[in-house]
């Protein structure tokens, strides 16, 4: 049995990437209303803001920890995932940035063990995490404490790679301070070993807004070179998202606003992610002007097309059946978190569906690039015999929200009645419109 599939134009909602939106409250007060409006509305990530202006000389209370589990439930709840910073401080103007305060090196380091926990629990709602607690707004700049030294920002770092799973990544402001932790970026044979350098990424929070992108990188044009090549490379292995951010901000900015740019870019920097809402007025606006914004909704993350497959017409239980199917990610990154690659077996008469396990990780698929997968595979005891359909399935990682189909990955291909070819969103997975005989 064999098929060919068809890629869509359609954008396609899809777990930890896209544009965000920022949640309607802080992630304490975050509610299922919050997250049920994302979803319907075509996000799947939403920035979720924590303030804890009030406890710079406090431990952190039970009210507010018990606050954020019920907002990461929230969010489990209603399919979608979060992007959490922390921050001691919103300052609205430039006097207010200038006089914003943090906490201490300890209580900083005391609030991440406390938030530890919490952090562990709900990992899996987690997308990425944005270091924040240091200087203004939480962007590692401006500290009241000095946080911004070499020393600090390294314990920083640290307790927060260790306040997360092994496979979670926190994303940093500036790529001279992730350089200075790490003289090369992380490769292909390094990516998702669990070290820091493979867990560290970059948040570009005035991504295109000038030469510098508003003191992102250096004035000196030589540095600042390396320093986008270098993240370039680093976004290749870990997530890298942000927002635009007003060229004002920078005397003679000159921002990158075509579509020209953000297509260019948004490949270069394998943009994941970005906020939807800010800068829209230089940056948004202009590429729905001039007919980008949709091929930039549909291209940024991961976007899996199912190009092929292949299977032996029949099969029978306990032995071993050959399976091939070819994928493209036409996407601008990888997705970035673990989870399984499932074949599915839908029994046509009765409706039973069995899984098979397959040994496939999709993190392997790099941007911009195509795979062939040869499986053999063992059709399970206790499967009925008949006709079954055929369908591949990517759900999330995490056991929780493995079953739960909003949280599972819809190829970009197109549904064909002819050729029994359709995604199942009760199911989560593809039908492949092919046929397994069972004996």
């Amino acid at each position: 049995m064999s098929a060919q599939f068809t890629a869509t134009t359609a954008e396609i909602p899809n777990p930890e990437r896209g544009f965000y939106r920022w949640a309607w409250s802080d992630l304490d007060q975050f509610s299922k209303a919050d997250g049920a409006d994302a979803y319907t509305n075509g996000f799947r990530v939403l920035y979720a803001m924590v303030r804890l202006d009030a406890y710079k000389d406090a431990a952190l209370p039970a009210s507010l920890l018990d606050g954020l589990r019920a907002g990461f439930a929230n969010a489990r709840q209603s399919g979608v995932k979060l992007i959490p910073r922390f921050v001691y401080n919103y300052p609205d103007g430039e006097t207010e940035y200038r006089n914003a305060t943090d906490a201490s090196l300890s209580r900083v380091l005391a609030h991440i063990a406390q938030l530890k926990p919490v952090l562990q629990e709900n990992a899996d709602v987690i997308a990425y995490l944005q270091a924040g607690f240091i200087g203004a707004w939480g962007e590692w700049h401006t500290s009241s404490n000095g946080l911004t030294n070499a020393s600090s920002r390294t314990s920083i770092r640290d307790a927060l790679l260790d306040a997360l799973p092994r496979e979670q990544f926190v994303q940093f402001r500036y790529p001279p301070y992730v350089m200075e932790w790490f003289a090369t970026p992380p490769t292909e044979s390094t990516a998702f070993d669990g070290s820091a350098g493979s867990r560290s990424g970059v948040h570009n929070d005035c991504f295109l807004a000038s030469a510098t992108d508003v003191g992102t990188y250096s004035d000196n044009a030589t540095t600042r070179q390396q320093q986008r090549s270098y993240t370039m490379a680093l976004a290749r292995v870990t997530p890298f998202g942000g927002e635009t951010c007003n060229p004002a901000d920078d005397a003679g900015a000159q921002p990158r606003t075509s579509c020209a740019d953000i297509l260019a870019e948004g490949r270069q920097f394998s943009l994941t992610y970005l906020n939807n809402d800010y800068y829209t007025e230089a940056f948004h606006a202009r590429w729905k002007q001039d007919g980008c914004y949709d091929e930039v909704k549909r291209l940024m993350g991961y976007r899996l097309e199912f190009v092929s497959a292949e299977h032996a017409a029949s099969a029978t239980v306990g032995a071993a059946w050959a399976m091939r199917f070819t994928v493209r990610n036409v996407g601008w990154a990888r997705p970035f978190k673990a989870r399984p690659v499932s074949l599915l077996l839908k029994h046509r008469s009765t409706g039973n569906v069995v899984k098979l396990a397959t040994s496939v990780d999709p993190r392997t698929w790099t941007a911009g690039n195509t795979f062939t997968h040869e499986l053999s595979l063992t059709v399970p005891a206790g499967t009925p015999a008949g006709e079954h359909d055929v369908y591949i399935a990517l759900p999330d990682g995490a056991g929780q929200l493995g079953n739960d189909a909003r949280y599972a990955v819809r190829p970009a291909n197109a549904d064909n009645a002819a050729s029994r070819q359709a995604w199942d969103a009760s199911l989560g997975a593809f039908r492949l419109g092919t046929a397994l005989t069972v004996k």
